[in-house]
């Protein structure tokens, strides 16, 4: 069982290398670091009214902060408070597919996502204030955000 384990962990880690290599190879606009930049995602300010306002051409490769925020808002939000509370964020990742769950821990865990996006440390990602403030660590990369919108809203629009 242990081996199986293993082997399901090196699958879920070599599919996590192929999306990775193939999401940055697919991205038509690319960065001085070489990752994939949405021109609009790196002056995106979220504000209530960007997250409110439908997004208008989005690149699928590349999905700006504001699109995937108002699309947590939308799917992963369950009282809809505007926050992304801890326990909202398990449930959402228990209901995913253990090998998603898998790919899920490579980004990093609920503690750490907690971390690095919630700024005022209520346990809780408020979808204007605290995503405003860390836009620079939280969702940076459009690796992470397709990620974020692949495993939780694949649907959304």
């Amino acid at each position: 069982m242990l081996r199986l384990n293993r082997f399901l962990s090196l699958i879920a880690l070599l599919l996590l290398i192929a999306v990775s290599c193939h999401a940055e190879g697919d991205c038509a606009n690319v960065n001085e670091e070489g990752l994939c930049a949405n021109p609009d995602a790196a002056t995106d300010e979220v504000t209530e009214e960007a997250v409110a306002t439908e997004a208008t051409e989005e690149d699928p490769n590349c999905p700006s902060r504001a699109y995937v925020i108002r699309c947590a808002g939308k799917y992963l939000d369950t009282n809809q408070n505007g926050k992304l509370e801890r326990a909202e964020l398990e449930t959402a990742i228990n209901s995913l597919p253990w090998y998603s769950r898998g790919l899920l821990q490579i980004l990093g865990s609920v503690d750490k996502m907690m971390k690095k996006c919630d700024m005022d440390g209520d346990d809780a990602i408020s979808m204007t204030t605290d995503m405003e403030q860390n836009k620079d660590q939280c969702l940076a990369t459009c690796f992470k955000r397709k990620a974020f919108k692949s495993a939780f809203f694949p649907d959304c629009e």
